[in-house]
């Protein structure tokens, strides 16, 4: 007589990809599935789960990536990943004064009453180069030169922090003239 063979102890999880014990297979309601252990039953059943919500939440709210991490969109900052990209970008000088840059045009886009800018982080770079071949973080700002029309690299100056203080000033006090006398006297100034 040939001996049975022993009952398995462990499962192969085609999604997990790891071995997990016979029990992890049999799912709430009784049923045994041979090829997914039952920590994606919730995903049958169109959840995930959030680590920032500590709770299966709809696939709905993750983000669509192709391969959704445990984290919402509402915590994904926090618990996804972004942030640690975020800082490791920030670590390299370069990018840091890039996205600076941008980011303070794109927010002064309401200071000069404009929907949207027209202008990428290595246009506003390529201007600032022209005037500071190393140029520090925090040292430089892209403003409109006309300031009725959109941000866009046919219609920007880089002005110096303090400078660009001055100019928003103006701008606010509806000084438009004196604004682009301003602009042109700090354009012509670097030209030299």
């Amino acid at each position: 007589m040939a001996a049975l063979p022993p009952h398995p102890k462990a499962r192969f999880c085609v999604k997990c990809k790891d071995y997990f014990p016979v029990a992890c297979f049999v799912s709430n309601d009784g049923t045994d599935d041979a090829t997914l252990c039952n920590r994606h039953e919730p995903a049958k059943k169109g959840l995930r789960y959030c680590r920032g919500c500590d709770d299966f939440v709809a696939l709905d709210l993750f983000p669509k990536t192709t391969k959704p991490g445990f984290a919402c969109k509402k915590h994904v900052s926090l618990h996804g990943g972004g942030r640690k990209a975020k800082l490791k970008q920030m670590t390299d000088v370069d990018k840091k004064r890039r996205i600076l840059a941008w980011k303070l045009c794109y927010s002064d886009r309401k200071i000069f009453k404009q929907n949207r800018i027209a202008i990428r982080q290595n246009e506003i770079e390529i201007e600032v180069l022209k005037i500071d071949s190393n140029p520090l973080p925090d040292v430089y700002a892209a403003v409109p030169i006309d300031c009725t029309s959109i941000i866009s690299p046919h219609n920007i100056a880089v002005v110096s922090l303090m400078e660009r203080k001055k100019l928003i000033k103006m701008f606010k006090e509806n000084n438009v003239a004196k604004y682009t006398d301003t602009i042109y006297q700090i354009i012509s100034l670097q030209k030299k």
